[in-house]
């Protein structure tokens, strides 16, 4: 998961996992930080950290799922990044749930 978080790094067209929260056609935002790892004493809990521009709606949801896709196999790195780079919503896989994502800090 960690390899193809590697791939959000930059400015990127993100309209394969979200959309624009202004009802606008901006899909390109610059992540700056995506980055697993283990959360708490659990070694099955893990922490995804992501820092960008700005966020799509539903972005962190939409490649949380996809990641955790990669995790369990069902899809490669490479197979991540060309979805990144697609910009087809409807090859999205399942959102991940709203229950355990948390805002941590918003920098300006």
């Amino acid at each position: 998961m960690q390899e193809a978080s590697c791939a959000l790094l930059g400015a990127h067209d993100f309209a394969t996992f979200g959309t624009d929260p202004d009802g606008g056609d901006n899909t390109t935002r610059t992540v700056a930080q995506a980055d697993w790892s283990a959360a708490g004493e659990r070694s099955e809990w893990l922490r995804f950290d992501i820092q960008a521009d700005a966020f799509l709606y539903r972005m962190v949801r939409s490649l949380v799922g996809a990641l955790k896709k990669v995790g369990a196999g069902d899809l490669s790195a490479e197979d991540f990044a060309a979805l990144l780079r697609s910009r087809d919503r409807a090859q999205r896989p399942p959102l991940a749930p709203a229950q355990g994502l948390c805002l941590m800090e918003i920098l300006y």
